[in-house]
């Protein structure tokens, strides 16, 4: 189903803080932000990052513009930081929700989905940037 709770971490929520984790030899922490808004359809994480001789802002938002929670793939809008494409489609497959664009010229493609037993939510980068990264609710 193309809705986007199932795919991030279980009791996400607006205002929750979120610490970036990378994995280096070990889970170490990146970055942080917090959620600023969390639908069936939409999420925006905004905070900062320092990874992969990147370090400022982080600023993520998603959003499934087809409206259709029974779709299994569809249209959405994907921005990251000052980069944003409209025209931007997603997948849900397997536990994952995928979301395919291309940003700045480049084709990046960002998936979500649980892990850590629905405590995190894993966001895996392909395309332009390769990393694999967990949002993880600070308490």
């Amino acid at each position: 189903m193309a809705t986007i709770t199932p795919y991030v971490a279980v009791g996400s929520h607006v205002g929750q803080k979120q610490e970036v984790k990378a994995k280096k030899f070990v889970w170490i922490k990146v970055g942080e932000g917090t959620i600023d808004s969390f639908s069936e359809q939409e999420v925006a994480v905004n905070g900062k990052i320092n990874i992969l001789g990147y370090s400022g802002d982080l600023n993520i938002h998603l959003t499934l513009t087809d409206q259709n929670p029974e779709a299994q793939e569809g249209s959405c809008t994907l921005r990251l930081n000052s980069y944003r494409d409209d025209n931007a489609r997603y997948e849900a497959q397997n536990g994952r929700l995928t979301f395919y664009a291309v940003l700045g010229g480049k084709k990046q493609n960002i998936t979500i989905s649980r892990c850590n037993e629905g405590t995190q939510t894993e966001c895996r980068l392909s395309g332009y940037v390769n990393e694999i990264v967990h949002l993880d609710p600070a308490n």
